[in-house]
């Protein structure tokens, strides 16, 4: 590729980055001979609920186009609408409310040019009373912490109230509940418990809040204390994200002032609205940058205030989330899925960093599927140094192999706390079997997670993402892993998926082991007799568009099968990577058909795949 071609890809790159770590759907625009258009047939309607007719107004425009509203409470349809003339109606706004629709002419690239048009809907207040309705409250006052009472360990302090409070939970690591610092000074401060994040760069996320239809303008608030001598910045050394519907369609960053209380409290609170429909529930995400950071009181209400910040909610099938997603067709009853999230290591972005299928009997992982695209190299290559080996804070020891290396030396727990995990001086850390050797082996590279001391590269030394490795062609897996980001990479999102497949149950190795000596809490864990690597893009690389919203012949999938030397066959050099590749479907009866990969494709996308198309 030439200097030209090179800058070309950064730059196209770079603009998909900004407007989103995954690329967007784009319509094309029908541009014809004629010059770009848009007009509106008013500038101003004053809402009038007895007369549909007078809250309407029409778009004609040269192009396809969407709109959005700067209030909650102001919804109308359709949303978007294609070249011609289209009716939009306005069907509510909250009285005494005004809001402003902006429509925007879509493109079919980044450097087209767009025209947008605004509509102003106004409603007088007439009288009638919003009501205000607490969805969730939790004072954390449930019981008395214990010592060194962590999240992953003790969840009796939950004393969630109101109609959407019935299943939420709460996670994070190093995450505590103390009552050393009781909240105070600000309206509601309960005193008694509050969580502490007891390291620095913590995340705690607020799980699971049940919402009702029309309940899409809302206050979520909490009171919150910085370290010792220092001071809340919102979005600086505080940052707020909600997710809709279990995180389909990734976390958003709020907005949130703080109000002073006494001492060093301080009750922040975000007003915001959900736009699209009203999601089944929401999830919160507080991240403190500062080790002693404490939180306290969360409340959900919905609000009559006008919303300045809007999250887009679109409804769709949950059980196949994202693309690479494999669907379960028949899978075991020991399998356990999660999804771990985290910040782009430059533009801090929140972002899905994988998902992950793993056997809490086997307790080796199944699959994980992740995306990849220039937003996940802002670290470059770099490995957090020493390797920071730690287990899934999802997973309970008993469901995880114990391979949780001691060449780290800030283990948020000690012996005081639980003797089953592990710690830095426990020297019973690895995998072991006295016929061969294996080795903690990334399904998701570090590399392409890359970031010294972050999140995002931390997480993929979890146990979900690290299966027993020996590779019966291993300069095979050496070179599948370098055309991914050397040559395999795009504007577009690539989609991957790296699996493992369990021949029979006879073959493992113990965790929890230090050499060949098992320690007393040592279990069997299965080793996989094949790996396989699977991948999902766009032919072109930059249509800008989503998966689902491409055509058969724009998209290209193919799949790759690495056996494993542990059968006593014996390692082999070199290997031509073409005799390992297979098509998409292949891969699933090979596997046994447990999953469906890349369920969104068209099977004539999966059901073949062409050597040249990726280069070789």
């Amino acid at each position: 590729m030439d200097l030209i071609s090179k800058l070309t890809v950064l730059l196209a790159c770079t603009a998909i980055t900004v407007a989103s770590c995954e690329t967007i759907k784009e319509e094309e625009n029908d541009k014809g001979n004629g010059e770009l258009s848009l007009e509106v047939s008013t500038n101003e309607i004053t809402y009038n609920e007895n007369d549909a007719e007078a809250n309407s107004f029409t778009v004609i425009a040269s192009t396809g186009w969407y709109a959005d509203s700067d209030n909650a409470s102001l919804t109308f349809e359709p949303e978007s609408g294609s070249a011609g003339e289209t009716l939009v109606r306005i069907t509510g706004i909250t009285p005494g409310q005004k809001g402003t629709i902006t429509i925007t002419t879509r493109r079919a690239t980044v450097q087209d040019p767009v025209k947008t048009a605004e509509v102003t809907v106004s409603r007088e207040d007439d009288g009638s009373v919003v009501d205000i309705l607490e969805i969730y409250y939790d004072d954390l006052d449930g019981g008395d912490p214990p010592y060194s009472s962590y999240l992953d360990q003790w969840d009796g302090f939950i004393n969630a109230t109101g109609p959407g409070a019935a299943n939420v939970s709460y996670s994070g690591m190093s995450i505590t509940v103390a009552d050393n610092y009781q909240s105070r000074g600000y309206t509601g401060a309960s005193g008694q418990n509050a969580i502490n994040f007891a390291r620095d760069n913590m995340t705690l996320t607020i799980s699971g809040i049940t919402l009702q239809p029309g309940q899409t303008s809302l206050e979520f608030s909490f009171g919150v204390t910085p370290p010792s001598g220092g001071s809340i910045s919102a979005g600086e050394n505080l940052k707020l994200y909600a997710a809709l519907d279990g995180g389909d369609g990734g976390y958003e960053e709020l907005e949130f002032t703080t109000k002073k209380g006494s001492g060093t409290w301080s009750l922040a609170t975000a007003v915001f609205g959900i736009t699209g429909g009203t999601p089944s529930t929401v999830d919160f995400s507080i991240w403190a940058e500062g080790t002693y950071t404490k939180v306290d009181d969360f409340r959900l209400a919905t609000t009559d205030k006008t919303v300045s910040q809007t999250i887009e909610y679109t409804n769709k099938d949950q059980s196949v989330p994202w693309p690479e997603t494999p669907e379960t067709i028949n899978g075991r009853s020991s399998y356990k899925y999660v999804t771990h999230w985290t910040e782009t290591v430059v533009t801090g972005k929140r972002v899905r960093n994988y998902s992950a299928c793993y056997d809490t009997e086997r307790h080796n992982p199944v699959w994980v599927a992740y995306p990849m695209h220039a937003c996940y190299n802002e670290g470059g290559g770099e490995r957090t140094t020493p390797d920071p080996w730690r287990p899934d804070p999802e997973f309970q020891a008993s469901e995880q192999s114990v391979i949780y290396g001691s060449d780290w030396d800030s283990w948020p727990w000690g012996k005081e706390h639980s003797e089953e995990l592990a710690i830095s001086d426990d020297p019973y850390q690895y995998w072991y079997n006295p016929s061969f050797s294996v080795t903690r082996g990334h399904l998701l590279r570090s590399a392409d997670r890359g970031g010294h001391n972050k999140e995002m590269n931390i997480q993929t030394f979890y146990p979900t993402n690290i299966a027993p490795e020996r590779f019966r062609y291993p300069d095979v897996h050496t070179k599948l892993e370098s055309l991914l980001p050397n040559k395999w990479i795009c504007a577009d999102t690539v989609y991957v998926v790296a699996g493992c497949w369990y021949k029979d149950d006879n073959i493992f190795v113990y965790d929890k082991c230090s050499n060949s000596i098992q320690s007393t809490d040592s279990k069997e864990c299965d080793v996989p007799a094949a790996q396989f690597k699977i991948y999902l893009r766009t032919k072109d690389g930059s249509t800008g568009k989503r998966i689902s919203d491409c055509t058969a012949d724009e998209l290209m999938a193919i799949g790759f099968w690495l056996p494993q030397d542990i059968y006593g066959e014996g390692q082999v050099s070199g290997g031509d990577i073409r005799d390992f590749a297979y098509s998409v479907d292949k891969i699933e009866e090979m596997t046994g058909g447990e999953f469906r990969f890349f369920p969104e494709v068209p099977e004539e996308v999966t059901a073949g795949y062409n050597l040249s198309d990726w280069g070789l």
